[in-house]
């Protein structure tokens, strides 16, 4: 049998050489964990799953070497289960806190709570297109002019078709957009349902200017 300071150094070797795809795998479920749902996986999880990982690896090694888990007193091993363990915890909180520090504008989450029904989307020309319906009188955002009523009725009477392959919280960001530039509005706010019926907010011109000219006239 070796001295102990031997074993602990054989320990130490065999939990790293283990130990490198556990922490890997554990940096990755907690990057991605966090980053899809926005909540933490917990660590018996990751102790679980590291031990297994590791295990299995260990296992192909002693297949190749035998010496590498042949120990009397059980040392190295257990230097070796704690070092496996240790590597993936600290790699699943890198990995967690990463994820916590990169700026994302929606989660997956987020994306499938709200999406368009199939029963609204067209198939033209092999793409889907889906045509938003306004629903309701359109309103008026809180400090600004009320909207003319020409431009009510356009927006409400309008035919407004999209892509069916985007997001909805980009559908509503792009038909916001359009109604903006179509009618020059000075703000714009939409709110999509999954039958792409919308309501929408609107304000009027600053001052009731229009940016838009008729043909021939100069401002």
């Amino acid at each position: 049998m070796a001295s102990l300071p031997v074993e602990v150094v054989y320990g130490l070797y065999f939990g790293v050489l283990t130990g490198l795809v556990p922490a890997a795998v554990a940096w990755l479920l907690g990057f991605g964990f966090r980053y899809v749902t926005g909540v933490t996986v917990p660590g018996l999880a990751v102790v679980v799953l590291s031990v297994a990982i590791a295990g299995a690896s260990g296992g192909l090694m002693a297949l190749a070497d035998p010496t590498i888990t042949q120990s009397e007193s059980q040392v190295r091993l257990t230097v070796a289960l704690l070092v496996v363990l240790m590597g993936s915890l600290y790699a699943h909180n890198r990995g967690d806190a990463f994820a916590n520090d990169i700026p994302r504008k929606m989660s997956l989450r987020k994306l499938t709570e709200r999406s368009l029904s199939t029963d609204v989307v067209e198939l033209v020309g092999g793409r889907g297109q889906v045509s938003v319906t306004v629903t309701g009188e359109v309103g008026d955002i809180e400090g600004y002019p009320p909207v003319p009523l020409d431009i009510r009725t356009g927006i409400r009477n309008g035919e407004w078709t999209f892509p069916a392959d985007i997001p909805l919280v980009e559908l509503e960001s792009r038909f916001a957009d359009r109604l903006q530039n179509e009618f020059d509005l000075a703000a714009v706010e939409v709110r999509l349902d999954e039958r792409a019926r919308a309501t929408v907010t609107a304000a009027a011109p600053v001052g009731g200017l229009s940016k838009r000219l008729p043909a021939g006239k100069r401002a």
